[in-house]
This record gives C-alpha cells, structure tokens and sequence, in this order.
C-alpha cells in the first residue's frame, strides 16, 4: 500500500475516531519510606492504572503515519480487531512483516516510553487481542517497554487475572524484572492481588527475589498485605530475610498491621531483634488496644539477658550516672541509649528497665515505654514506681481508663506518694 494510500486511510480514520489519538499509562510514582529507596507505586487503584485515551490538543501535530500509529495502540487497548488489522496491514505496506511492524509501534512519550500494542491490551484485559497478538502475530510474549516491563507485569497492575494466566499459560517469564529490579510478584504482592500471587507462584515463581526494597513478603507487609503474606508463608517465603537491615516483621510493625504481625510472628519471625525494636521506635502512635496488645505479646522476650557477658558493676554504675546527667538535661535519647547499654551487661536491673521507660515517654515513644514499665511489674510486682511509669505510658496512648487503674494500683501499693496522688487528680 503506497504513501497516498496510507495518507487517505489517515485522514478517513482520523475523522472517524479521535484525531492524533494519545494514550496515557501512568508510569508508577514513588513512594517513599523512611529507611528504604523508592519503590514502585503499589497504592492506584487498577482504574488509575489503566492506560487511558487522552486528546493531544498540546500535542505535536502528528503526520498521516504518525496518527495510524496512535490509532493502532488504541484499537490494541479497546481490542478492536477491525481497525487494528486495517492499520497494521497499511503500516506494513505489504512488505509481510506484520510482526516487525506491530512490535515496532511504541508510545513515544517520554512518562510511557516504549509501550506498545500487548502491553496496553494486557493491562485492559482484551484477551481476544492478546490471543490474535501472541499467537497470531508470534509477538514476543516478554517484550518490554521503556521501564523494562513486560505484558504481564502490565496485566498485574490492572489486576488482569485472566490475562495474567493466559500470558503464564503461554510461556511469559514469571521472573523477569523491570530495569528497577522489581519481578512480577513485588508488584502482586504488594498490590494485594492474591488470586495473581498465587498464579505466579503455581507456576514455579521464585519466592523470595530481592530488588532495593526487599522481598515480595517485605513489600506486602509494609502494605499490610495479610491474605497475600499468607500465602507466601504457605510458599515458603523467608519471613527472617533482612534486607537494608530490616526484616517483613519490621514493616508490619511499623505499619500497624496486627494481623499481619501475628501472622509473621506465628511463621517464626523472629521478635527480640534490633529491627523490631527500631520497627517499634519508628512506629507512630496508634491508640488501638488490639494493636497494642499484639505488639506487647510478640514482644515477649525483646530484651533478652546475655548470659555470655559478665555483670560489670562499676561499669553499670558509670553508664546510671552518665544517663542521669543526660536526664538531667533533658537528653532522652542519650539517656535512653546508656541506660540500655547498661541493661546489656545487666539485664536484671529493674530501675533500668524504669528510668528507660522514663525516656522513652518523653520522647514520645508510648509502646516502649510501656514495654519497658511491663518489664518492671514483671520483675517487681510489688513496686509503685512500676505502676507509675505504666500509667504515664498508657496515658500517651489515650488509654485514660488502664492508666486510672494502674495509678490506683500504685496508691494501693504506696498510700501515701504524693505523685500518685497527684496523677490521680489529673
């Protein structure tokens, strides 16, 4: 088909259809943890992230070839069998390389480089164009746009499952990742699609790839992700695997996911670590009671004894009274951090565990405070002061009822404290 022909064909589609048609796929946007790089958008919903004709009124004025090219991506995204033939055969010119011709038709706009006919009908769920492109046109089943990703990492964003099952059926690479290192399950994963999980994983995928921002269990337990954590902990998924440091158990944690705590808790995430500690130091304030409760009880244990290391006394001595002095100008950080250097050598001490409590409740740090006034009634169940510091940390957690009975468990103990009076009275 010469030029001529191919111009009037543009111009009778053009008036038929949107003219110089533009499809948009928005490229995933970055969020942006505390400790962890960017990762790949896992928060749109897969109406936002489905590709969507847009007028280019802003657009460069496109010539005849330029709007068939438009036009052939979208009749791929609206699966329009009729319009895509007519355009690809004229784009072909004859010369019997559809395949070439088809595969050679890529978004140019910088935001959706390189996406092209399968990867905007896999998104949008046209299996019947997916078929025709696949085994019609021979397509390669993996190519890949701008961003390094596939057809079928496409159809995970648009929670495609049929799609997605079709494209695996047909030979698609569970594994291959994008050019940010993320596979098909990161994005599965933490998108909450378990239906696709566990599609990927049937077919053989490898459960625990790590890109930047850890593993497939990271990435669903900083989305609080429960059904799909499940699922990788059926899979074998290594619920201990730190990356940055930082194991799944940390994430949930800090995202105040308590199923999904409990759910790590009972695969065997480990709980007396320092990125729990730090998962609960990082954790923002959540006046839940069942949160709370579910950190309290997997937290059994955090500050384990070192039998290894003997009790130096003078040593102690020294790091109370450097914590004191830190106190005493109002460093709680630095106190914070002597006196737990202190409980490292003796972790019996209860007036530690207190004047760490102490600490933790001035620099905002509710749930260790409490943990560490808990740890005080275990060891002395007979001491006010204990009672006290539990009080002060419930009450930073708005739990105005549990902190009236601690104080007045504390009166019981010491009648006549003026302090615990006077907590009483506020």
């Amino acid at each position: 088909m010469d030029d001529v022909l191919i111009g009037i064909l543009g111009n009778f589609l053009g008036t038929c259809f949107l003219p110089a048609l533009r499809l948009s796929f928005p490229p995933p946007a970055h969020g942006r943890s505390k400790t962890l790089p960017p990762l790949p958008s896992i928060h749109q919903s897969p109406a936002a992230m489905a590709p969507q004709p847009r007028r280019s009124s802003a657009a460069p004025k496109l010539s005849d070839r330029g709007k068939m090219r438009s036009m052939l991506l979208q009749a791929a995204f609206h699966g329009d069998h009729r319009a895509f033939n007519s355009l690809a055969r004229a784009l072909d010119k004859g010369r019997g390389r559809l395949r070439e011709t088809v595969e050679a038709v890529t978004e140019e706009d910088e935001e959706i480089k390189g996406v092209g006919v399968l990867h905007l009908a896999a998104g949008n769920g046209k299996r019947d164009m997916c078929a025709y492109l696949v085994e019609g046109v021979r397509m390669n089943i993996d190519v890949v746009d701008g961003s390094g990703r596939t057809p079928l990492i496409h159809a995970i964003y648009g929670e495609q499952v049929d799609i997605v099952k079709y494209l695996l059926e047909h030979g698609a690479n569970k594994d291959r990742v994008d050019h940010e290192g993320f596979a098909p399950l990161h994005s599965a994963a933490g998108l909450g699609y378990y239906e696709i999980v566990e599609l990927l994983l049937a077919r053989g995928a490898y459960t625990d790839p790590i890109t930047c921002c850890g593993t497939p269990l990271h990435i669903a337990a900083t989305e609080g992700q429960y059904r799909t954590i499940k699922i990788l902990l059926d899979h074998k998924a290594d619920c201990n695997k730190k990356v940055n440091g930082m194991t799944p158990l940390y994430f949930a944690v800090n995202a105040a996911s308590v199923n999904c705590v409990k759910l790590l808790v009972e695969a065997g995430a480990v709980t007396n670590g320092d990125c729990f500690v730090t998962a609960l130091m990082d954790a923002p304030k959540n006046d839940s009671s069942e949160c709370l409760n579910c950190f309290l009880g997997v937290a059994d244990g955090w500050q384990a004894p070192n039998d290894n290391e003997p009790v130096n006394k003078n040593k102690i001595a020294e790091l109370k009274s450097h914590g004191k002095e830190a106190v005493g100008t109002k460093d709680f950080l630095s106190a914070a951090e002597l006196y737990s250097k202190a409980l490292g050598l003796d972790p019996e001490d209860v007036t530690l565990f207190s004047n760490r409590s102490l600490c933790w409740f001035h620099l905002g740090k509710p749930l260790l405070s409490l943990l560490d006034a808990l740890e005080c009634i275990k060891k002395r169940p007979d001491w006010p002061k204990a009672f006290y510091r539990q009080s002060k940390a419930l009450m930073l957690l708005k739990d105005y009822k549990g902190a009236g009975d601690a104080l007045l468990h504390a009166l019981r103990l010491d009648p006549k404290n003026a302090e615990i009076k006077d907590g009483l009275r506020c």
